[in-house]
């Protein structure tokens, strides 16, 4: 065991790890993420997020073993995913609501 692992920068990581997992689990449970693209989006994002800071948090421990660095690459492999999805969920809000602006403004509004 590593026994530089109780570091302040550590223990936030270990922290935030749980904290994410704990997200995860309780919207799952307590919310119908699924029903809508927006919901869809939420729980892949902080699922990824979880994903990798577990594997991060986990490295403190454990040494770099192939199934963990594997995993490590699989788990950061989705951040460019959902980053991507989350990027295009903007651009598309500010088009639409661009758009209706521009409605307005010209008196298009129906």
């Amino acid at each position: 065991m590593r026994e530089q692992w109780i570091s302040s920068g550590n223990v936030l990581l270990i922290l935030t790890a749980a904290l994410s997992v704990a997200c995860v689990v309780a919207q799952a449970l307590l919310a119908r993420w699924w029903e809508t693209s927006g919901g869809r989006h939420v729980m892949a994002f902080q699922g990824v997020l979880a994903a990798v800071l577990t594997l991060w948090a986990l490295r403190v421990w454990l040494p770099d073993m192939t199934w963990l660095v594997v995993a490590r690459g699989l788990a950061f492999g989705g951040l460019p995913v959902v980053f991507t999805w989350r990027l295009l969920i903007i651009l598309k809000t500010w088009r639409e609501k661009h758009r209706k602006r521009a409605e307005v403004a010209h008196g298009d509004d129906r």
